[in-house]
């Protein structure tokens, strides 16, 4: 079962992105459909329009989504619909990272963030005409009305959460709380060993 979305295509390198009708398909075993209430334009998507990160044209890009769960697929109990989420990152879950509690070093980092698919290799995305488009870009492709993830990126925020002011979580203020949080021991400053 699909349904449609409106979503922001990158078509080719260089070029506006276009505005289209698309299908998306329903969520499957540990995914689940994201209504987007509010995303980002990250510095990413811009080089990645540009070719400095190689995602595959054509397809949906964005990777600051929040939102409210439409759907879920088999096996799915860490959220429910109706909840408010930040999409964060995708991770496999399986590496030797991911089982020893690091996925943001998820061995499986680069396909799961610029493959242009499910981990699976399928399309999640089509054109009005069955094209596929290339999706999942860092696991949500949120430069769309609808975008499917794995659940395990989702994370719930309070039912009276803002949740169209919650984008922002998902990657730059994640990114800073991560410089802060995992600084490196004082006695380095800058690379330099400090006296």
């Amino acid at each position: 079962m699909t349904m449609r979305a409106i979503a922001a295509v990158f078509e080719k390198l260089f070029t506006p992105f276009t505005v289209a009708d698309v299908e998306i398909d329903s969520p499957g075993p540990g995914e689940a459909l994201v209504q987007i209430v509010a995303t980002g334009v990250c510095h990413t998507d811009a080089i990645t329009r540009d070719g400095d990160l190689p995602f595959p044209p054509p397809g949906v890009l964005g990777h600051e989504g929040a939102g409210i769960v439409a759907a879920l697929g088999d096996g799915v109990s860490t959220v429910a619909v109706g909840d408010k989420v930040v999409i964060g990152w995708p991770w496999c879950g399986q590496c030797r990272n991911c089982l020893e509690g690091q996925p943001r070093y998820c061995l499986s980092l680069g396909q799961l963030v610029a493959g242009g698919s499910r981990p699976d290799g399928s399309a999640a995305l089509r054109r009005a005409d069955g094209s596929p488009l290339h999706s999942h870009f860092f696991g949500q492709s949120s430069f769309a009305t609808y975008c499917l993830c794995a659940a395990s990126s989702l994370v719930p925020v309070a039912a009276d959460a803002p949740v169209e002011t919650l984008r922002p979580l998902a990657c730059g203020i994640g990114t800073g709380a991560g410089a802060v949080l995992n600084r490196p021991p004082t006695r380095w400053a800058c690379g330099v060993h400090a006296r």
